[in-house]
């Protein structure tokens, strides 16, 4: 019975170690509420908690609440093609070298625009992720998640996201970016083999105790006896 339940709870710990942790978003200001916009309402500018503009030729980018479309996480979202095409981005400082990240994000072609003008790029130290994003623009933000594994390089990583379509004003949307650790599974072993050393340690001392007793008993056994003078 004993050894049932130390199995169970070996299981049970080892099951909660192995899990995933919860994400942390090491991206600041990922859905772009920092920036107080009114309700049906959009506002143009250069720079918000965390992203900055980066090149155009459009001179920012917008924040948008409830305007050309609702919002994938919270109340506001981004369009980058404000008065013409943007390049915008997030530098991270803090990343360690040669580790694993998963970039995750929401893309929405403006609604009711044609495809040619909804062109979106995402890069990571320049160097473009995937595919162009585009696509024929319905009734409301038709949203749908981007992901990416990505890993660090030594000091400082880029983050951006370019507006590539035609440079109108009128372009695609962006949403709930996220940047996450991926934890290494040399480490999660490690823990698992931790645990089950801790749980395994006290019946090995017990069975080591039980050995030395048995091995006492049997030489007190085959000790000769003294013979009566």
């Amino acid at each position: 019975m004993k050894r049932a339940l130390s199995l169970l709870a070996l299981i049970a710990f080892g099951s909660s170690a192995l899990a995933a942790p919860a994400p942390v978003n090491l991206l600041v200001n990922g859905s772009f509420e920092s920036t107080a916009v009114a309700n049906g309402n959009w506002v143009n500018v250069v720079t918000t908690p965390g992203w900055t503009w980066l090149g155009g030729p459009g001179s920012g980018f917008e924040v948008r609440n409830n305007v050309a479309g609702t919002a994938q996480d919270g109340r506001n979202f981004l369009e980058l093609d404000t008065n013409g095409n943007t390049l915008m981005g997030q530098y991270l400082d803090n990343l360690s070298a040669g580790a694993r990240y998963e970039l995750s994000f929401w893309y929405a072609p403006r609604e009711l625009q044609a495809a040619s003008t909804n062109g979106m790029q995402a890069f990571w130290n320049g160097v473009q992720l995937g595919a162009t994003l585009s696509g024929l623009g319905g009734s409301g933000n038709q949203w749908t998640e981007v992901k990416f594994s990505l890993t660090a390089q030594a000091g400082r990583n880029l983050l951006s996201f370019a507006s590539v379509g035609t440079s109108d004003g009128l372009g695609g949307n962006l949403d709930n970016v996220n940047l996450n650790r991926i934890p290494e599974p040399g480490s999660l072993a490690l823990t698992f083999a931790a645990l089950a050393g801790c749980l395994l340690l006290p019946r090995t001392l017990r069975r080591q105790a039980e050995a030395r007793r048995a091995t006492a008993l049997a030489a007190a056994l085959t000790a000769p006896t003294p013979r009566p003078r």
